[in-house]
């Protein structure tokens, strides 16, 4: 996994012609290391293991690593389901990795699994998918150390989430259930039918969650379908069509309550809001910068936007950026009208300038919701008094308004003029 040390940087500015849904961190926040590969692997283990059948991911701050007062708080406990191999590749340390489990049925093995969620405390659950169990763990310094299995008789259990709240969510594919525990003890669980359910994500009165809203997220219908549910009763939906995509394999919530979904036929990541309205993807096949290699399981810790993505080789390490996605500028009349899709809750400010660099109106300032985006210029000054024909310049700066706020903003520019009767764009 990958292993970040908070240092002091920089911003830095990226060209609109660069999709910035997801971001790079500094150099000096992960000394350039944001993929994770066999090479790594390797470097750690001693060449022992190797990525098979990557799976479920989640991150944590764990409380023994949380030391008040210092500047720690986005060093993470990483974990990742190395599924062919029947094991857990973690962060023993934030400079070591460490194992767990090995292929079998016994009480330190797994076989074939798949999710895999985990708790300040030490808490860590996975999906034990070929052995029909949920098993628990709990950590004990740099190790995982079984602490038996939930309650339950699971025919193909495949994700586990918690919800931030005790809540703890199973969904068993060949069962057509949802499975929702209060707690670890809970014997007599709730149970939703739902069309051959996979991934899975909740929150209920989390720590790093913009409001108390609580929902879980629910791949469905053979991977091609995810819902919304809350108390129970699904309350919006969306399907591979609405993203232009192939295949789902697992949700994450972030801290707004956006919806994020690994697709690994496609390669990227699709987003959408809260209310499960599609706003973007990221990536395509390839193993360069903004490009995914056959991505698998997905995890996002909520207070500063850090994502991490599984891949058939490796994974990736992201932050939460911001985007104008489709910007459409074009003339109206007397005016200038600016559409797209933000990709994120961003700052947006917008200013037009005249042929000599003066302003002459603030077009937008301030924060703007994820979804879309729309502003308008009638060809006048802040005042109100109609501007005279000539050349004038747009620019429009966004920044995330957390996560990556302060090391990251993109610009969009357009040269236009104007005369007394219309505006071209040119």
């Amino acid at each position: 996994m990958i292993l970040a040390l908070l240092m002091i940087v920089t911003g830095y500015f990226v060209e609109p012609a660069v999709p910035t849904t997801l971001v790079y961190p500094p150099f000096g926040h992960c000394m350039g290391i944001y993929r994770a590969g066999t090479e790594q692997l390797s470097m750690f283990l001693g060449g022992l293991v190797r990525f098979d059948n990557p799976q479920g991911l989640a991150c944590v701050k764990l409380e023994e690593w949380d030391t008040p007062g210092t500047s720690d708080d986005d060093e993470l406990a990483v974990y990742g389901v190395n599924s062919g191999s029947g094991q857990i590749i973690y962060n023993a340390s934030m400079y070591a990795l460490g194992l767990y489990g090995d292929n079998g049925s016994g009480e330190n093995e797994l076989l074939r699994p798949h999710g895999i969620a985990a708790d300040p405390s030490g808490l860590v659950l996975v999906a034990d998918t070929g052995n029909r169990r949920v098993v628990i763990l709990r950590r004990n310094g740099s190790r995982l150390i079984p602490d038996g299995y939930l309650h339950g008789d699971f025919q193909e259990p495949w994700d586990v989430a918690l919800d931030g709240a005790g809540g703890i969510y199973v969904t068993d594919r060949a069962a057509d259930r949802l499975y929702i525990y209060s707690s670890l003890s809970d014997t007599l669980p709730e149970v939703i039918e739902i069309e051959s359910p996979t991934g899975v994500d909740a929150v209920r009165s989390e720590t790093w969650f913009h409001d108390d809203e609580e929902f879980a997220v629910v791949i469905t219908e053979d991977a091609s379908s995810i819902v919304k549910l809350a108390h129970g009763e699904i309350i919006a939906e969306a399907d591979l069509t609405d993203c232009n995509g192939s295949c789902f394999n697992y949700p994450a919530i972030d801290f707004w309550g956006n919806v994020w979904i690994t697709d690994s036929i496609s390669c990227s990541v699709h987003k959408f809001t809260g209310s499960i309205d599609y706003l973007c993807s990221f990536g395509s096949e390839g193993h360069e910068d903004r490009e995914l290699y056959f991505p698998t399981g997905l995890t996002i810790w909520k207070r500063y936007g850090q994502v991490f993505v599984a891949e058939e080789e490796g994974a990736r390490y992201f932050w939460v950026g911001a985007d104008l996605v489709n910007p459409d500028i074009e003339a109206t009349g007397r005016g200038l009208q600016v559409d797209g899709t933000l990709t994120e809750p961003a700052r947006v400010d917008a200013m037009i300038y005249d042929g000599g660099g003066e302003a002459v109106y603030r077009l937008a300032e301030g924060r703007y919701p994820a979804g879309e985006f729309h502003v308008e210029w009638e060809g006048t000054t802040s005042r109100g008094i109609p501007v005279p024909g000539g050349n004038y310049n747009l620019e429009l700066v966004i920044q995330p308004v957390y996560s990556s706020k302060g090391y990251f903003s993109k610009t969009f520019t357009e040269e236009f003029s104007m005369d007394s009767h219309d505006v071209e764009l040119r």
